[in-house]
């Protein structure tokens, strides 16, 4: 055998030896480049035989596309902790490919294939299954007009992200230490330039004409950066709304939803616009001078078994691992995990979706070490509340637990479970409280947003355009001066778009279910109506059972307008017990 040949005999081993060791070595510190390389290697496994029944052939496409969810769902997590440069590109690349992926696949016959038979099945599951698959496929993006949609949404999420304001008071009147005006070299004054925290400044200005100056320059410090950028996302939107039909994208977006057209949406907005009286720039100061909801000290540790106390009403347990792991149970059976993680704040992470007969779902929970505020035991029990719901959904399909039949209408089961724990949990705030005054001036920001991305979106034409003016003035109780600065104080605006609403309408909604299911005696069934549904029922069936009326559009957004009557005018009578 020739040297050279001998030497390169020899080397390759231990060359291909170092590389593993090296790739092992920053795959032990960071997963991402191994994540990739799965995901870039990922194909589309679609080989349903047409000769099987739609049933096998559900189950047989779930089991294909079940690695394809839990890739997604593992870039997602990843994307939520600080990456490098280098990572970031990383999963955004891989995102992008996973999406277009999907996009060809929606195109081809073989999904054409499916679509067709999945259709002609009677099982709610598959029914329920087709209804989503038919939903993304119809909402799959060209890829130029889905870059530039993201690049301009980045573009304008980084100006609102900005938090740099200087303003030159040409007075001391606005100045909070007039003392410390700027002398310059000849003994002259010059005016201060606004270096302070805006938080700070509103607290502690005692002028209301400075502390709205200045609340007003903040709010429209990205207007002129963002306005191309919006002009960009609303006319590539309108674009699409046209060449699908629609008069315009607001149109276009809501008849996809439960409040299926831009009226029943305005309706709903105009029913929860309550006067609160409190401008954004005197809500500092009125907080300031009022007092916080006193709760009870609790260990992080001490605090989950509190919350495991109250969830076996629902039949759920905890099964303590170790002090990082909790397996959770719903009548015996498991549903997944949750990870234990210290944080400055309460936050719940998806790392695996739970379906049923195929795999448990896995969490990460975030939480201080102490939770001795209102306000830390609150985000708590919204974060465990979002993983006790998603945990908790019976079916067999993926897109099934993780997709709502419209957007406006998927966490309903899970705004109604942490309403349900927030009132085993936390003292009812008093009126005049921090708590009540923020949630009550929070509820009125978003539905004036609400308000505003839908302006935004409607043609300029469209008479059910809002009066911004008014309806600020309406809610706050001063007015704004440049209110089209409005537009550009929000990421919410590109993201959401006229779906912004969805959030308030949905808590809404649940809280009109808890109230009209509080007093039931068997809890239980209501959170397996609502949560767990394993037999697929629609959203209108189950609120039909749970509120004892036929739903209709108008019939429920009365409801929700109720929800703001301490006496609420419908009657508690747990109809369901008797189904």
């Amino acid at each position: 055998m020739p040297i050279a040949d001998c030497r390169k005999w020899l080397l390759q081993p231990i060359l291909y030896l170092l590389f593993c060791v090296n790739t092992a070595a920053y795959a032990a510190v960071s997963p991402i480049p191994l994540l990739v390389e799965q995901c870039l290697s990922y194909q589309f496994p679609i080989n349903n035989d047409l000769a099987n029944s739609p049933t096998q052939q559900a189950i047989q496409f779930e089991r294909d596309l079940i690695g394809f969810f839990n890739i997604n769902d593992r870039l997602k997590y990843y994307r939520q902790f600080p990456l490098t440069y280098a990572d970031r590109e990383r999963v955004l690349q891989c995102q992008l490919y996973l999406a277009d992926e999907l996009a060809l696949f929606f195109k081809s016959a073989k999904f054409q294939s499916l679509r067709f038979n999945l259709a002609a099945s009677q099982d709610p599951n598959i029914q329920a299954l087709i209804q989503r698959l038919n939903r993304l496929a119809q909402n799959t993006e060209k890829p130029y007009q889905k870059a530039k949609l993201h690049t301009a949404q980045a573009a304008f999420k980084q100006g609102i992200a900005s938090q740099a304001l200087s303003i030159n008071f040409t007075g001391e009147k606005c100045q909070i230490n007039p003392e410390t005006v700027n002398v310059d070299q000849m003994g002259q004054k010059q005016a201060k330039t606004f270096d302070d925290t805006l938080a700070n400044y509103l607290i502690n200005q005692p002028d209301e004409l400075c502390r709205k100056h200045v609340w007003q320059a903040y709010q429209g410090r990205a207007s002129l950066k963002n306005q191309t950028v919006l002009n960009q996302i609303t006319e590539l939107r309108a674009l699409q709304a046209t060449q699908a039909g629609f008069d315009d994208y607001v149109d276009q977006i809501t008849s996809q939803q439960w409040l299926t057209t831009p009226s029943a949406v305005i309706q709903f907005l105009h029913n929860q616009t309550q006067p609160i009286n409190i401008a954004p720039w005197d809500l500092g100061r009125k907080l300031a001078q009022s007092n916080s909801t006193p709760v009870t000290d609790y260990s992080s540790t001490l605090w989950l078994e509190q919350v495991a106390q109250a969830l076996t009403t629902f039949a759920i347990s905890f099964s303590k691992v170790n002090n990082k792991l909790y397996r959770v149970y719903h009548e015996g059976r498991l549903l997944g995990e949750i990870y234990l993680n210290q944080g400055n704040r309460a936050k719940a992470k998806a790392i695996r979706h739970s379906v049923v007969g195929q795999q448990f779902g896995q969490f990460e929970l975030s939480l201080p070490e102490n939770l001795n505020r209102y306000s830390q035991q609150n985000r708590a029990i919204e974060a465990i509340a979002n993983i006790i719901s998603q945990l908790g959904r019976g079916d067999k399909f993926y897109l099934n637990n993780t997709l709502g039949e419209t957007q406006d209408s998927a966490k309903i089961d899970q705004l109604w479970l942490q309403t349900w724990l927030k009132a085993q949990l936390l003292p009812t705030p008093m009126p005049d409280s921090k708590e009540a005054i923020l949630q009550r001036y929070s509820v009125q920001l978003q539905v004036f947003r609400a308000k505003v991305a839908f302006n935004t979106y409607m043609a300029p034409d469209n008479a059910n355009r809002f009066d911004l003016n008014s309806e600020f003035t309406l809610a706050f109780g001063k007015s704004w001066d440049i209110i089209t600065d409005s537009a550009y104080s929000f990421s919410g605006i590109v993201y959401q778009g006229p779906l912004y609403y969805q959030t308030i309408w949905q808590q809404a909604v649940a809280t009109a279910v808890y109230l009209a299911t509080k007093g039931c005696q068997n809890q239980q069934s209501i959170f397996n109506y609502l949560v767990v549904n394993e037999t697929a029922s629609d959203l209108a069936t189950r609120l039909q059972l749970l509120l004892g009326e036929p739903i209709t559009n108008d019939s429920l957004i009365k409801r929700t307008q109720y929800v703001f009557n301490h006496q609420d005018q419908h009657p508690r009578r747990c109809t369901f017990l008797r189904q």
